[in-house]
């Protein structure tokens, strides 16, 4: 009888207090270290760094959450939103588009539909 363990089964039980469950981190870092062979150390390094932060206190927390709002802005450049975007931008650029279809006015009108009576993305991350 084979038994099937996941990479979560073999960590330390810290599961009580986590912002994203136990199963779902460990499938979503699995898939990032897939593709590169020193993805494991650079990411465990990354988290240390982080919770070496968060464990310095108040200023250490902020530290560790702009440096989380950075990553978000850093990843959003390997996405594929970023190449939509860009290729909405080109297109504009290149007078392409319909007026109703300019890349400003499309997201001010999908941020401002989204967000009114909420505090701005950049002040909730």
């Amino acid at each position: 009888m084979e038994v099937s363990v996941s990479i979560a089964d073999n960590c330390p039980p810290y599961e009580e207090n986590l912002l994203i469950d136990r199963e779902t981190l460990a499938s979503n870092i699995g898939y990032i270290l897939d593709h590169d062979p020193d993805a494991p150390d650079i990411l465990a390094r990354l988290f240390v760094e982080l919770r070496q932060a968060i464990d310095g206190g108040l200023q250490g927390i902020s530290r560790a959450r702009n440096t989380l709002v950075t990553a978000v802005e850093i990843t959003y450049l390997h996405s594929h939103s970023h190449v939509a975007a860009l290729t909405l931008y080109r297109l504009a650029q290149e007078g392409q588009l319909k007026v109703e279809d300019e890349p400003t006015r499309l997201i001010n009108s999908a941020i401002e539909r989204n967000t009114i009576g909420k505090p701005s993305a950049r002040q909730s991350e």
